[in-house]
């Protein structure tokens, strides 16, 4: 879904550094993207997000070493950079099952 307004220029700043000095092999860093920009983690995470959902640009994060950000030209780098998403998705679906199947009243009633 592509939304109705322009890129502002911080993620035209951010895009622009994956696009220019990001591959599979060695994608950029956050925090070089941080110290170029100065933006903060949470901002650059919602500007990463933006440039997704917004503007359609599939950048992927790659968790192991080099780590960082790019944009992926085969289907390959694509599902490589997926897979931590994959992951934390499994883990959180996890932990919300977890919290959702105690019976807070029998929790609570225990330590009484």
């Amino acid at each position: 879904m592509t939304v109705s307004r322009d890129m502002s220029e911080m993620e035209i700043r951010v895009l622009n550094m994956i696009m220019n000095c990001a591959t599979f092999d060695l994608p950029i860093q956050a925090s070089e993207i941080r110290l170029e920009t100065g933006l903060s983690k949470r901002k650059l995470e919602e500007t990463i997000e933006s440039l997704r959902v917004n503007f359609d640009h599939p950048i992927v994060a790659k968790k192991m070493k080099p780590n960082g950000y790019y944009l992926p030209r085969s289907e390959e780098e694509r599902q490589a950079g997926l897979a931590p998403y994959r992951r934390q998705i499994l883990t959180e679906q996890k932990n919300l099952a977890a919290v959702m199947n105690i019976d807070l009243e029998k929790y609570w009633g225990n330590r009484a």
